[in-house]
């Protein structure tokens, strides 16, 4: 049985990747352990034999004068035959035997299969730890029902990819290798997955440029933060420790390449590269873009930044959804308030105005639209159309006829020369000219309440 139990540890240390040494501690310490709980001794040890290859338990047994526990205690006289220097108080080691052994081992297996998976999140512990805040890249084993998926790393460790911890959007398939950042390595057998990964972090944004960029993995560029919402959009700040260094451009590569690596890696995560710079209220600026900023203003002790645009960029520094400013204030550290200039803002007339305009001009299009379609079809509904088009043609220059008209009537009036005419039109003007008293309007002050009769 010891040397079977050997055997099996040997080959289970292999196929887990497990250390043997580490192995053996914990299945002697297994072994230990169902030992005192079967045997009745107070003292048992245990240990591996190099020379043999072999384990050992041991039970200690104190030197006393008189034996009132024949299990935990040995007799002077009886010690002193075998070491004549034996004191009262001392403890004498006993091996216990094969029998005793191999019952307490079989009794030790569900122990020792524990300890088998103790040794395996030692060793998960002791490989991954040092890799936290790094990217590693797992191989698709399976997804399941509940969206999480099992990914399998240097051939060896699984761990399991959460729902919340993927970028909305993205199927894997089995054997698809993906890169995901390593947040934390825990130790606790009541876990699902010692392994803390994720693909929403903006720490894989931040080592993903680093692997992408040379000037940044060389340490000429650096990224100050990096602020995210995965799979839609994300903003990363950074600046050159050499003036003939273009941050922005280093990042962006040629005609976008670098950067264009990543959005891909991120599932079409869109990226704005943001100079960074030490005076908070440029660095706001830049982080609010693609929107102009009129006026800004820092309140250090609320942190908090008032910002001030026109009323065509406020749309622009909000973002969809409030998506642009909401990033910006993760990426400067600072919540950032935006209004729109009092002074530029139009009144509800003025915008109901050009609301009303521009429903007229749509209006006016879609009619034109339609005719000119109905033209080319050359339908009866087309001849009506243009039918509709020939009168309106026609009551404009009847209008315009009229008023030529109108305009020669006037200009006669001058020329009139007979004398019976001309007394005529004056008394005519004389009486149209004349005041209407009856239709003046009373001032509110003189004005008496008739009084019925």
């Amino acid at each position: 049985m010891r040397d079977n139990l050997l055997e099996v540890i040997t080959e289970v240390s292999k196929e887990k990747a497990l250390d043997r040494d580490i192995m053996i501690r914990l299945v002697v310490e297994s072994i230990v352990q169902a030992a005192k709980r079967k045997l009745p001794y107070e003292s048992i040890e245990g240990s591996f034999n190099k020379r043999t290859g072999q384990i050992e338990l041991f039970q200690y047994k104190e030197v006393v004068d008189i034996v009132d526990d024949a299990d935990n205690e040995v007799s002077l006289d009886e010690v002193q035959e075998i070491d004549p220097e034996a004191q009262i108080g001392d403890e004498v080691e006993y091996l216990i035997d094969e029998r005793e052994f191999n019952r307490i081992a079989r009794s030790a297996r569900s122990i020792i299969f524990g300890s088998i998976r103790e040794a395996e999140r030692e060793m998960i512990v002791s490989t991954f730890e040092k890799r936290v805040g790094e990217v590693l890249t797992g191989t698709v084993l399976r997804s399941e029902s509940n969206g999480r998926i099992a990914l399998r790393f240097l051939d060896k460790t699984d761990a399991y990819l959460f729902r919340r911890e993927q970028i909305p959007g993205e199927n894997f398939s089995y054997g698809d290798h993906i890169r995901v950042y390593l947040m934390d390595v825990n130790n606790n057998p009541q876990k699902p997955s010692q392994l803390s990964i994720s693909r929403t972090h903006p720490g894989l944004l931040i080592k993903l440029f680093e692997m992408e960029v040379p000037e940044i993995y060389d340490g000429i560029v650096k990224i100050v933060s990096a602020a995210r919402e995965p799979g839609k959009r994300a903003k990363i700040s950074v600046y050159s420790t050499d003036p003939d260094v273009d941050p922005v451009g280093s990042c962006v590569g040629i005609r976008g390449s670098r950067v264009q690596n990543i959005v891909n890696e991120l599932y079409g995560e869109k990226i704005d590269i943001v100079r960074w710079n030490e005076n908070v209220a440029v660095y706001a600026t830049n982080a609010l873009a693609p929107a102009v900023i009129d006026e800004l203003a820092i309140d250090e002790e609320a942190g908090e930044i008032d910002v001030i645009v026109k009323q065509d960029q406020l749309s622009l520094a909000i973002g969809s959804k409030g998506q642009n400013v909401r990033l910006a204030s993760r990426l400067v550290g600072y919540k950032i308030n935006i209004s729109v200039d009092e002074e530029e803002a139009p009144s509800i007339e003025e915008q109901l105005t050009r609301e009303l305009e521009r429903g007229k001009e749509e209006r006016e299009l879609l009619y034109t639209g339609i005719t000119s379609g109905l033209h080319a079809a050359g339908t009866p509904a087309a001849e009506a159309a243009a039918r509709r088009n020939e009168d309106v043609a026609a009551t404009k220059s009847e209008d315009s006829l009229g008023e030529e008209i109108e305009t020669e009537a006037a200009s006669a009036d001058p020329a009139i020369e007979d004398p019976e005419v001309a007394t005529t039109v004056a008394k005519l003007t004389e009486t149209d000219t004349e005041p209407d008293t009856s239709a003046q309007t009373a001032d509110p002050s003189e004005t008496t309440e008739e009084k019925p009769s």
